[in-house]
């Protein structure tokens, strides 16, 4: 289910926006300190924690008059997660816990947000993520579902070609795909991202 309403939104957003002229595209990449929190507090239960995230992907624009651009595109995250078994009677003797881990996260979106241009060079970003986490045993709720985005950005034209820069903040898991109960947890990046991209 998840897979299909991914590639019918993505395929709609894609060829509706290159049916149109005067297109931008870029190519990015971004570090980002992440968070994972319960939406309910629960206390003395084991807890993971997210490291090292990073992501790159491809954004196409489209500029719809002069102080508004409408922008799109895939993005891959992947990080580590680490994670606390606050269990000390189920510690084995040997190596590891008796609970199984993946420490290796990773992450599909699809971005759609309005940028909202201030100036020449700045604008704010603004909308939702369409999430779907590809990795499986990371020990918290899965964060596919639909998200959003807050961002600062600025864009510096040279020629056709454009360097960008924007800060942002993401939330997963707002509104998830599935119900995950009282274990429901919270993935929240503040992120800093570069491209290089062209208008066409």
């Amino acid at each position: 289910m998840k897979k299909t309403a991914f590639f019918f939104l993505f395929s709609i957003i894609f060829f509706g926006a290159n049916a149109q002229s005067g297109l931008s595209v870029q190519g990015y990449y971004g570090k980002s300190g992440s968070g994972l929190s319960r939406k309910t507090e629960l206390v003395g239960v084991s807890s993971p924690s997210m490291d090292q995230v990073s992501s790159f992907g491809l954004i196409l624009s489209k500029d719809l008059g002069s102080k508004f651009r409408l922008s799109t595109g895939l993005s891959y995250t992947y990080g580590t997660v680490d994670f606390s078994f606050n269990c000390p009677n189920c510690i084995t003797t040997g190596p590891g816990f008796l609970v199984a881990h993946n420490p290796d996260f990773s992450m599909l979106s699809v971005p759609v947000y309005g940028e909202f241009i201030l100036g020449k060079v700045f604008y704010l970003a603004v909308g939702p993520l369409l999430d779907f986490q590809l990795s499986e045993g990371n020990n918290f709720s899965d964060q596919s579902g639909l998200g959003y985005l807050l961002g600062l950005g600025a864009r510096i034209p040279v020629a056709n070609w454009f360097f960008s820069l924007q800060s942002n903040y993401k939330r997963h898991g707002v509104a998830p795909f599935e119900n995950p109960g009282i274990r429901e947890f919270i993935f929240q990046e503040l992120g800093l991202q570069v491209g290089l991209g062209y208008t066409f």
